[in-house]
């Protein structure tokens, strides 16, 4: 005979245990539907001519920021959409303080046209003021040439670890494309339009390599004489700059027809930077800034003056008393976001 039949003291423990199951299973349920990712749904009906957004999860009291280069005159069309008010600014960065463009608080929404004023990283930044999720998703439209937009999808072109592939990453840390190159990657740039990609490896047969996006097909390469580091594109992508820091001099290469020609330098460069106006390229040494053209191949100043911002004021200033001095950056002067970076390098992956 069963010791536990008839008794009433066993069939109440089990009944407490079958109950105690249920409830921790209740509230078990109950935790697992709190934490689940259950998306907010988006206020309001879509932008019209949204084509490509982009959609993040923005965490409560967190911040989403889409950065990029942009030249003198250069537009960019935004637009954005939240699941709740948020506040939205434009900046730029000057010694690690953001130096705001724009601006608006407690925002669903918005869509405006920005220019450029000057050659900067600016940063797009969303900002969510309450503790639960945020759904945000945005557009940006930018012009590869003044007064002509393009859609493209803001990325970034990332070396990795072994310094032998490059990476194109969007916002969401998806890998949109790769690129394997056969020897160490030591430096690379996007041209102005965002449609080339030029690449510096150790390997001097092909030290400079050119490829086509958004596809990543190779279109060109050129042998060095030795390895170099410092790269420019010509502000309409024609030819491109390229120099190393142990030779007083600089090699301009015609990209369509593959013409190398040299310019005779006073001393070695540290720095090398596409100018604001067309044709224009700007050098450094470690005494003076030189001023140099890309065709024909010139140095046409030494001790240049170069163009510096003090508040909403522009001026021509002497390198060596400002920006040394009281540390006013500029791109030859200050660091940024080199493509060799953890961070990558910025740019624009275009839309046909």
């Amino acid at each position: 005979m069963n010791g536990n039949a008839g008794n009433p003291k066993a069939s109440s423990r089990k009944a407490q245990i079958g109950w105690a199951a249920i409830l921790l299973v209740g509230v078990l349920l109950i935790v697992v539907l709190r934490y689940i990712d259950l998306e907010p749904e988006l206020s309001g009906d879509p932008f019209p001519g949204f084509e490509d957004q982009q959609t993040v999860l923005v965490q409560g009291l967190g911040i989403h920021e889409q950065c990029l280069e942009l030249r003198p005159k250069q537009g960019l069309d935004y637009r954005y959409q939240a699941s709740h008010p948020l506040s939205f600014d434009i900046h730029y960065h000057i010694d690690g303080q953001p130096l705001s463009q724009f601006s608006e608080t407690s925002s669903t929404s918005g869509s405006q046209h920005f220019e450029a004023q000057e050659s900067r990283t600016y940063c797009l930044m969303w900002v969510n003021p309450r503790e639960d999720l945020l759904k945000l998703s945005y557009e940006l439209k930018f012009e590869v040439v003044p007064g002509k937009p393009q859609t493209g999808i803001p990325v970034r072109f990332v070396s990795d670890s072994g310094k032998r592939r490059i990476r194109i990453i969007d916002t969401a840390q998806n890998e949109l494309g790769s690129l394997e190159m056969k020897s160490d990657i030591l430096n690379f740039e996007l041209s102005p339009d965002q449609q080339k990609l030029a690449v510096l490896v150790s390997g001097v047969r092909e030290g400079l390599q050119l490829f086509e996006l958004p596809g990543l097909e190779k279109k060109n390469s050129f042998s060095l004489e030795k390895a170099a580091r410092m790269l420019a594109f010509s502000e309409d992508g024609s030819f491109l700059a390229v120099a190393d820091e142990h030779r007083e001099e600089l090699l301009i290469i015609d990209l369509s027809s593959g013409k190398k020609e040299k310019i005779e330098l006073p001393a070695t460069l540290l720095a090398l930077e596409t100018g604001d106006q067309a044709n224009e390229l700007l050098g450094r040494t470690e005494l003076e800034v030189l001023k140099l053209q890309f065709t024909p191949p010139l140095l046409l100043e030494r001790d240049a003056r170069i163009e510096l911002a003090f508040g909403d004021q522009k001026m021509m200033v002497d390198p060596d008393e400002v920006c040394f001095a009281h540390g006013i950056p500029h791109p030859l002067f200050t660091p940024k976001a080199v493509a060799m970076s953890p961070e990558g390098l910025p740019g624009f992956l275009a839309i046909p």
